[in-house]
């Protein structure tokens, strides 16, 4: 690569991997790094690599002296006691060459991100050597291509738009769309066919998809921990989707279906209200018949409806009969002038879209009506339990994600002279974290198995899926409570060390509240099962 392909015209990715390609192939002896000591002549050495900090060390954001005492030595462990991985990702620019008595360079942290860990529970058992009768080299192949799809495209721009709390990208949702992950989240079902190129480039059969494909695909989506992001990207369309798939009409199918299962459009689902949370037979949005006969006028509010702010259509509970469930309907109603969307500041980043939903005499023609009038309670009902397990799939990747981080961190960060694992207080705290994140992971699979057999609608998967979201969020509890505590101040400082542990941290009570409370869960569980009581049974 001479001059004239480096000039100010020159690509950037061909600059850097000009760069690259140099700084691969220099290398030094530590005594050659030990003569460049100096602030005006300063290298370090980091995992074998050989870094110039020079004109940096007066930039760095820890300090320049706390820098430059490292000049000519080698930073290894002290790095990384205080930075991530890609932060040397970040600066490779600074790379001079790798000693010579190294050996081979390490990866990159953005190509690690996308390989299956080797960290024990790092990973679900199976991919981890163990047998398990519930996948198989195709859960592998298509798991491979969506992290690929979350943990390397999408990374750069989640966490920019995690931090600054500004909406996912169109482009990104259009390629959601084009590699079938927006159908795939949604299920088994006939939308599998609608992506022209398949499923992940071809990587599964329509016909061939379960429940299990669909649970690897809801855990890669979690692995950037950038929940907004995650949730306003394709999070809300999982929950409103499913009910035009199940519920919708002809028309619906043919011509509101497929531009979201592309990512053209959104569609969310809009039932709380200020007025009823847990409660949806106390919502007070009504749609009244026009003179016509022909319009539903909708009036009143819908509350923290996730993804609402780029919502092109709206699955909306509404009230048509009698007060209680009996008249509650379900409809579609795109987006207008009459139909107007605040956003919601929650504890996780507003990348999400939270929002708050005013509909004022917005007309909406009676065939956008789904399913039958006063009829619409059973499908909220319904659509509750799919919602509710996709919400257990990703805290209990999320779960996995911070545990992960906290066993690295604890054999890596060094506390009276030695690693902190070595102390028996944290051990245990770890074998909380796996014992509650493997318990937790084996009722999913038995309830996503049942669902392969059953489906996901009915009252007695909805009775184990309401019971596992709540094990599943008790133990989040857990595991956010111990990793902050293994973490120390990092575990509740943005950004840094400790992003994942501090995102979980914060973030982790949400899905207790949301898709129906702890305790709304934990009662539906029981009164399904006094319910299928035998009237004969004694101690």
């Amino acid at each position: 690569f001479g001059s004239r392909h480096l000039g100010s015209k020159a690509e950037p990715e061909l600059q850097v991997l000009a760069f690259a390609l140099w700084a691969m192939a220099a290398t030094f002896t530590r005594e050659e790094v030990a003569k460049h000591n100096a602030p005006g002549d300063a290298w370090i050495i980091v995992d074998g690599n050989v870094y110039d900090i020079t004109k940096f060390a007066n930039a760095h954001p820890g300090g320049t002296q706390l820098l430059l005492d490292y000049a000519g030595t080698d930073a290894t462990e002290d790095f990384f006691g205080l930075h991530r991985l890609e932060v040397l990702d970040k600066y490779a620019r600074l790379k001079k060459g790798r000693l010579q008595d190294a050996g081979p360079a390490p990866k990159m942290a953005k190509e690690m991100m996308q390989e299956f860990s080797q960290v024990p529970f790092g990973e679900p058992a199976y991919m981890q050597g163990f047998k398990s009768p519930y996948f198989d080299e195709s859960h592998d192949a298509l798991r491979k291509k969506v992290r690929q799809f979350f943990s390397g495209e999408t990374m750069e721009e989640a966490l920019e738009c995690e931090q600054k709390q500004t909406a996912p990208s169109k482009e990104m949702r259009l390629r959601m769309g084009e590699l079938g992950i927006i159908a795939m989240v949604q299920g088994p079902g006939e939308h599998l066919k609608i992506p022209p190129k398949g499923l992940a480039e071809g990587t599964i059969k329509p016909e061939e998809f379960t429940y299990f494909h669909e649970l690897v695909c809801q855990e890669e989506r979690s692995r950037t921990m950038c929940p907004g992001y995650e949730d306003g990207l394709d999070g809300a369309v999982s929950i409103g989707l499913p009910v035009l798939l199940k519920y919708g009409s002809d028309w619906m199918k043919k011509e509101v279906v497929p531009p979201i299962v592309s990512g053209e459009t959104t569609s969310v689902l809009a039932i709380s209200e200020a007025f009823a949370g847990s409660d949806v037979a106390a919502l007070r949005t009504t749609a009244v018949l026009d003179a016509s006969g022909e319009n539903y006028i909708v009036n009143g509010t819908k509350k923290w409806i996730t993804g609402g702010m780029y919502a092109d259509w709206f699955v909306t509970a509404v009230r048509t009969g009698k007060a209680g469930a009996g008249g509650i309907s379900m409809m579609l109603i795109p987006r207008s002038d009459a139909v107007q969307t605040k956003i919601i500041k929650s504890k996780y980043s507003s990348a999400a879209g939270t929002a708050y939903v005013t509909y004022e005499n917005a007309i909406v023609p009676k065939k956008n009506l789904i399913g039958k009038e006063n009829k619409g309670f059973q499908i909220i009902m319904s659509n509750f339990n799919h919602e509710r397990w996709m919400i257990a799939v990703v805290c209990i990747a999320r779960a996995r994600m911070a545990t992960e981080e906290t066993f690295k961190w604890a054999m890596q960060r060094k506390v009276f002279g030695k690693a902190l694992v070595e102390q028996p207080v944290i051990r245990e705290k770890l074998a909380q974290m796996f014992g509650g994140l493997e318990a937790c992971t084996l009722m999913l699979y038995d309830v996503t198995y049942n669902m392969n057999s059953m489906g996901p609608s009915s009252p007695e998967i909805g009775s184990r899926i309401a019971l596992l979201k709540y094990q599943t969020t008790r133990m989040t509890h857990l595991v956010a409570d111990n990793a902050v505590q293994v973490f120390g101040g990092r575990g509740v400082s943005s950004g840094g060390m400790g992003r994942v542990v501090e995102t979980f941290s914060r973030m982790y009570k949400i899905p207790s509240v949301y898709g129906g409370s702890e305790e709304i869960m934990a009662d539906l569980a029981v009164r399904q099962s006094i319910k299928a009581y035998p009237k004969h049974a004694r101690l």
